[in-house]
């Protein structure tokens, strides 16, 4: 369902670009004159005449291409943000799933079936050498 409304949106720009290009196009043959243009009163350092003569066609061509480029831009725009929106979304599951992942010996604690019967012997001699061994830091570190 969505990639047959992906194609046809696809298919109406496409289109619609197309028809616009034919009617500027027989727009600007109908007017290819030239316009006069005043010029604004803040830029009349730039030109030694108040009124230009400018081609009606490239007039218009850059009106296009400025709306373009500002369009362009505002949809760039829109796109970058919903983009940095979803990184930050994601972003965020992720810091949960870690903190979620940290507590789990806190939340989920082992089952009392999985620990074994019978204690290890070699073990509980490890451990018990660590202790002493920690001990012995502890009384040389109060002595000092």
């Amino acid at each position: 369902m969505i990639r047959w409304l992906r194609i046809a949106a696809k298919a109406t720009v496409t289109l619609t670009f197309i028809a616009l290009g034919v009617i500027v196009g027989l727009f600007l043959v109908a007017n290819a004159g030239w316009v006069a243009v005043d010029v604004p009163p803040w830029l009349e350092g730039l030109t030694a005449e108040p009124k230009l003569q400018v081609w009606l066609p490239g007039l218009i061509a850059g009106w296009l291409v400025a709306i373009l480029a500002v369009a362009t831009l505002l949809l760039w725009s829109m796109y970058y943000l919903w983009r940095r929106r979803q990184y930050e979304a994601f972003i965020g599951r992720l810091e949960r799933e870690l903190a979620r992942l940290r507590n789990l010996p806190f939340t989920e604690p082992s089952p009392l079936e999985d620990l074994p019967e019978d204690p290890d012997p070699g073990a509980a001699r490890v451990l018990a050498a660590i202790d002493q061994a920690i001990d012995l830091d502890d009384d040389e570190a109060e002595a000092r």
